[in-house]
């Protein structure tokens, strides 16, 4: 075990210059010498170092980490100021932030230096592995102060924000999603990452120009499932921490197996039945603590048929659960053919694929999505100042 004054060192960066903006060039193929190097760099799955980790992270308390400061009106690199919070979960902090010299407008993660479970740096390497269409991009990632910055494209509202309102979506609207949320599945797969943490807050519409298209987020757990060079998956192993959320998790993950795409999909199931009905048969149930509760809820899903759980809904969302559950630990699934049923839903009659959601009448949502401009100060927090 080393030491914390040697880990410490170990994580010691560069103060982050204007200089050093990334700039992000076009995807490389997948036979890139620099992708593949910058996959290995990555150094997971060659040990049980980040299962241990995740291990300490889930158990610890929220009011054990550091983000009890408000950063509104902070500034950080000389020029990026705090507007306002976007989102908060139990061990980050999403804002808001504008560019003061040329008013552009971006989402900034942050994270302290001294957090009991850094997670941001590597998150940061998976999304820079990963750059692409489905991938939020990356302005840039350095340390201001006492604190880890990832400063990256801003986006809309999360796919829970909008089921919380609407309680649940159509059937076109669900198989337009689905078939979005295979194709990003299918794009990270490919390049040897699994999420293992599928759920509504992780998809996210665009803003702008992009406000149709979703993206994908929040890579703190993801990890690292096969080899590139050799293309060969890793071996699957037993007795590991639960990874994600117990709603949605894959039966074999919450049997603490490890995790593979299979598992990715079959959460992806769970998820398009809670968009289809605004519930799943094993949401209400109450117990003391976690561990209890996970067990309960792994016995009712086991229990629960998938033709219960599609009961009255289109027979292809029934298939594609039945699917993911019935594929092999180390086998690649067909994408295009869970592909082809979805689009089965959506061209059903004289339907298409139009992107037109349930939230884009504007005056369901009318109050919701108002947003007021932010107020920007002269003379806003100094404290993190470069």
């Amino acid at each position: 075990m080393e030491s914390s004054k040697k880990k410490k060192g170990k994580r010691k960066k560069k103060e982050v210059s204007d200089a050093n903006l990334i700039k992000m060039p076009p995807i490389e193929t997948e036979s890139s010498n620099d992708k593949d190097l910058l996959y290995n760099t990555l150094n997971l799955n060659q040990t049980n170092k980040e299962e241990e980790l995740l291990k300490k992270f889930m158990n610890t308390k929220k009011s054990d980490t550091k983000y009890i400061f408000n950063f509104t009106n902070c500034i950080f690199f000389s020029k990026y100021k705090v507007t306002n919070k976007i989102s908060e979960g139990n061990y980050s902090k999403i804002y808001q932030i504008i560019n003061m010299n040329t008013n552009e407008k971006y989402a900034c993660k942050i994270e302290a230096k001294n957090a009991e479970q850094p997670l941001l740096d590597y998150e940061y390497k998976i999304m820079d592995y990963l750059r692409g269409d489905y991938i939020p991009s990356i302005k840039l990632y350095g340390s201001s102060g006492d604190y880890n910055i990832l400063i990256m494209q801003l986006l809309g509202k999360n796919l829970e924000y909008y089921i919380n309102k609407l309680q649940s979506f159509s059937i076109h609207t669900t198989a337009m999603l689905a078939y979005q949320i295979i194709n990003i599945l299918q794009y990270i797969h490919l390049r040897g990452i699994i999420h293992r943490d599928i759920k509504p807050e992780n998809f996210v519409m665009g803003l702008g120009l992009k406000n149709l298209d979703l993206y994908m987020i929040d890579f703190g757990f993801a990890r690292k499932y096969k080899s590139m060079t050799s293309s060969k998956i890793y071996s699957l192993t037993e007795k590991h921490e639960l990874t994600g959320t117990s709603r949605y998790s894959s039966i074999n993950a919450m049997k603490g197996l490890s995790q593979s795409c299979r598992d990715d999909l079959e959460s992806l199931g769970y998820m398009l039945y809670f968009f289809l009905k605004g519930k799943l048969p094993w949401m209400g149930i109450k117990e003391k603590n976690k561990e209890d509760l996970d067990k309960k809820i792994l016995e009712k899903k086991i229990e629960t048929s998938d033709e219960f759980l599609g009961k009255d809904m289109p027979f292809q969302f029934c298939e594609l659960l039945t699917y993911a559950k019935n594929l092999k630990y180390d086998e690649t699934p067909n994408y295009n053919l869970l592909k082809g049923k979805m689009m089965e839903v959506i061209c059903t009659g004289d339907k298409k694929f139009d992107k037109i959601y349930d939230w884009t009448d504007i005056n369901k949502l009318k109050k919701e999505e108002k947003e007021e401009e932010p107020i920007i100060e002269k003379n806003g927090c100094t404290c993190c100042k470069m």
